[in-house]
């Protein structure tokens, strides 16, 4: 268990600008940055998350080298997407063992989002996983850690209240669109930038709640006709976006853009010409920011650092849906580490056996053919089974005792953790 680490920083810690300081592949470079990172760690098995809520890595090392307080300076380098790893070193916490079990556990059960209860998280757990198995990055260790987690998530929504009442930043992006749009003569024209993962959670989700975007945006033209057609939208590039070639009164951005995508004159452009002619909005998602602070009173930007309150409304809204969730969340923890920790000693009993099985063959042919070689077949036969059953009498002794301790170990494990716990 003290084999698994975990490093990483969230919305929870810091804010959009510093989690910006922290580096993310770029496309198409996912499988190199997977490896590179896994090679810098040292660590044999490397699962690396990245949303608009954190940059996490979950590695593994081999036995006899635990993760320690030396991964997180090399983390720090790995990670910063500046010449200032101290920077990023500050940003980034690190748990080991039992405590990034639980970690993981709680974010696939969306505890630790801005949001509690969104319903993303779960799938990008889930893809993240499946890009390191794929990179042949996941081995005997993060496997099963990450199929119980899996788990957990699905019963936390199953289970719970979490799940009676969705949301996400995609819903709170079509809350703040749908407040604009109140007492509106006829529906605001928007647009979304971005043709991704979350550009077409965007598109549909807007689309549900009949604000169907008429405009998508991105870099690549083929990505955005492709959305666009979704919704009845024009599909254009983020530069001829930027132009004004398709005026909007609101737009969401979620790129994935390293720099800034519309700056203050950008978007004092874009205000000046609403269909409206009201104050132009934007919804930001992107991390780091697609849009620039701006103070020109046509123009209202909300990023994710503005979208704190309405999460921290949403954490009580559902404080007994939460408290009954981290419940969850520590049995399973719990049953994890028992699990494990039974494995563990399982491998050490079948290690155990395997060398008492090749001494037993080893002394039993020694000694019928040296000293007991006069004996008859049946009399040689008799011999083997009394040596077998007696040896396996003996060997029952320091088995039961490590699958006893083992047992032993589980529950002092779980009873500190109980203590320990707020």
């Amino acid at each position: 268990m003290e084999r698994i680490g975990h490093i990483g920083a969230s919305l929870q810690r810091t804010d959009v600008a510093g989690l910006a300081r922290l580096r993310r592949p770029a496309a198409g470079t996912e499988d190199a940055f997977l490896r590179e990172l896994a090679d810098v760690l040292g660590a044999s098995e490397t699962v690396f998350l990245a949303t608009c809520n954190r940059v996490e890595v979950l590695y593994a090392r081999e036995e006899g080298d635990p993760p320690g307080a030396a991964d997180l300076e090399t983390a720090a380098r790995f990670l910063a997407r500046d010449e200032d790893p101290a920077a990023a070193r500050a940003l980034l916490v690190q748990r080991t063992g039992r405590e990034a079990a639980r970690h993981l556990f709680r974010v696939a059960a969306s505890l630790d989002s801005l949001l509690v209860g969104e319903d993303q998280i779960l799938p990008q757990v889930r893809a993240a996983y499946g890009r390191a198995s794929d990179a042949g990055l996941v081995g005997t260790l993060l496997g099963p850690l990450f199929h119980h987690a899996l788990a957990v998530g699905k019963q936390a929504r199953s289970e719970t209240d979490l799940a009676r009442h969705p949301v996400s930043l995609v819903n709170l992006a079509v809350h703040e669109l749908l407040a604009d749009a109140a007492g509106r003569a006829t529906p605001p024209r928007v647009a979304v930038l971005g043709a991704g993962a979350m550009g077409r959670l965007l598109v549909r989700a807007l689309s549900a709640a009949g604000l169907a975007p008429a405009v998508v945006a991105n870099r690549s033209p083929e990505p955005a006709r492709a959305l666009a057609s979704e919704c009845g939208g024009v599909a254009v590039t983020l530069d001829d976006f930027r132009r004004g070639a398709q005026p909007v009164d609101a737009l969401v951005s979620a790129t994935a853009s390293p720099d800034v995508v519309l700056d203050a004159a950008a978007l004092c452009a874009l205000a000046a010409r609403t269909p409206s002619r009201r104050p132009l909005l934007g919804v930001d998602l992107a991390v780091p920011r697609d849009l620039s602070p701006c103070d020109d009173p046509r123009v209202r930007v909300v990023d994710l650092d503005a979208l704190r309150s309405l999460a921290d409304a949403n954490r009580a809204l559902r404080a007994a849906a939460a408290l009954e969730a981290e419940r969850l969340v520590d049995r399973k923890v719990d049953t994890w580490a028992a699990r494990f920790t039974e494995r563990a000693a399982d491998e050490a009993v079948s290690e155990l056996q395997s060398a008492a099985d090749e001494l037993l063959v080893r002394e039993l042919q020694g000694l019928l053919s040296g000293r007991l070689a006069h004996l008859s077949p049946e009399d040689r036969r008799a011999v083997e089974r009394w040596a077998r059953a007696t040896f396996g009498r003996v060997m029952h002794l320091p088995v039961a005792a490590l699958k006893r301790l083992a047992r032993d170990m589980a529950g002092a494990n779980a009873g500190a953790a109980a203590e320990d716990a707020p």
